[in-house]
């Protein structure tokens, strides 16, 4: 049977075109997907018949929406005063049964608080997390909070690892997935009360294979399948490193193009050189799992393009696919 993904097309930055030639670029890949689009009805028509080619436009269905989120509505107020919004008609759809997954790049805030209040939590899970994958050295690890949460109890925090774990388990088929918390330093008497208090509860679960503390460089070196944090932290070193990854690929470019000598190397090792700069750009990793919701919703960047918001449709896809809410419920409800 085909999936259905549903999607807030008004929520991104760019506008609903860049997210329809996302779609399409879905449609050609994953020939047993189907897409359902909320936002205005004449909008989304248009997109699709400019984009679109009329072999592909069966498996796409439209849901008019009436209004949009934008990024100054308060999440508190979008649950009341915005039920007909596209963002909310796409976690309605998912939550009546009409979605498999859902997307948008809206409002974070809001795309949470609708969650919470269509959706609801996985059992044993107080506060859902933005979890998102990063590159590593040796393949990627799964990073969580990355926003959702300012302040974190111990106690959010091993439900944030063992949300992780069971993820990792699922999704990449790593039994026993390594989990590190991040800190300013891997010496037990680092950081706060509440991560010297989460590590103490994640040393005491024989379930969870905790690894002890790690620090923001190591991030990146592949030292645990997932990494856990409170939401602040965990934005930070996201923005960080994302503002790192941009630098490396403006220096490369200033360097490419220096002198006959760098323009002679693009000649030699072009091929080598496009895959070694795509392989470090953060919209290779875009769409972050909402994890802790009943439901598959991923947040893509707002400022996506066509390329990362294809990404985003992709993580929903294989979350989709692996059914990843019901097998986390199912461990969850025997934890």
């Amino acid at each position: 049977m085909p999936l259905t993904i549903s999607v807030d097309v008004m929520g991104g930055d760019l506008g609903p075109t860049i997210v329809v030639a996302a779609i399409k670029e879905s449609l050609r890949s994953h020939q047993d997907v189907r897409f359902l689009l909320c936002g205005d009805k004449d909008t989304l028509s248009a997109e699709i018949d400019n984009v679109v080619e009329e072999d592909l436009r069966s498996r796409i269905e439209i849901r008019h929406s009436y209004s949009i989120v934008d990024g100054n509505d308060k999440p508190s107020s979008v649950v009341r005063s915005k039920a007909d919004s596209s963002m909310a008609q796409t976690i309605r759809a998912l939550a009546e049964g009409d979605a498999d997954a859902c997307v948008s790049g809206g409002n974070t805030g809001a795309l949470m608080a609708l969650g919470l209040s269509l959706l609801g939590l996985l059992p044993g899970i107080s506060r859902p997390a933005i979890c998102s994958e990063v590159p590593t050295q040796n393949g990627t690890s799964l990073v969580l909070d990355l926003g959702a949460n300012i302040d974190c109890s111990a106690d959010q925090l091993e439900q944030f690892a063992l949300l992780g774990s069971l993820t990792v388990q699922s999704l990449y088929d790593i039994s026993s997935p390594t989990i590190k918390l991040l800190n300013i330093g891997t010496e037990p008497i680092k950081g706060n009360t509440a991560i010297k208090q989460a590590a103490e509860l994640l040393q005491a679960q024989p379930q969870l294979n905790y690894q002890g503390f790690i620090e923001g460089h190591g991030l990146f070196a592949g030292e645990a399948d997932v990494v856990v944090c409170d939401g602040f932290n965990g934005n930070v070193a996201l923005k960080a490193s994302e503002g790192t990854a941009n630098l490396i690929g403006h220096k490369f470019a200033q360097f490419l193009n220096r002198d006959w000598r760098s323009k002679l190397a693009v000649l030699l090792l072009g091929d080598s050189l496009s895959e070694l700069k795509l392989s470090i750009q953060p919209k290779l990793y875009n769409g972050a799992h909402l994890l802790g919701l009943s439901g598959v919703v991923i947040k893509s960047h707002g400022g996506a393009d066509q390329q990362a918001f294809a990404a985003a449709l992709s993580s929903a896809i294989v979350a989709a696919q692996h059914q990843l809410p019901s097998k986390l419920a199912a461990t969850l409800e025997n934890n």
